[in-house]
């Protein structure tokens, strides 16, 4: 063989043996890239009840359903007679609470939190009770009437 065929043999094998590698990491990334898509879009099932979708999306600020950063949800159907209502109230958000875009909760997704949020049963927070009154002392702005001498 040529000193010209050995070197051009020897090339080609450099460039087969290289080329290989640099094509099976880009194989791999490209795996890693697809199980990621993968993963996320599993997060994102239909298959998740109303209560998991409240916890994953709504408890942080309406824990239990009681007030927390959020109001307390005991007047949801004062506020939102209609589904329809509820659903587009969800969809847009409000002041601090973030929307739900079709992106984050989908349509049934949408449906199970909406029949799970007219399915909780949340008590009234209750009502602040009037300061106790020690020592029969009279509450600030109130006057204790005096008995009067001889009548």
């Amino acid at each position: 063989m040529s000193r010209i065929a050995r070197i051009a043999a020897l090339a080609i094998l450099v460039v087969a043996t290289t080329g290989g590698c640099a094509m099976s990491e880009e194989m791999r990334r490209i795996e890693a890239q697809r199980k990621d898509k993968e993963r996320r879009e599993k997060g994102m099932t239909t298959d998740l009840t109303g209560q998991e979708i409240f916890i994953r999306s709504c408890n942080t600020c309406h824990p239990g359903a009681k007030a927390g950063m959020g109001p307390a949800l005991n007047q949801l159907a004062e506020h939102f007679p209609t589904d329809d209502k509820l659903k587009k109230f969800l969809r847009t958000g409000v002041g601090a609470m973030p929307p739900q875009p079709k992106e984050v909760i989908n349509d049934q997704e949408l449906d199970n939190l909406v029949e799970y949020l007219r399915e909780l049963k949340v008590e009234a927070p209750p009502a602040p009770k009037p300061p106790e009154n020690k020592d029969d002392k009279p509450a600030q702005g109130k006057r204790k009437k005096k008995k009067r001498k001889g009548r």
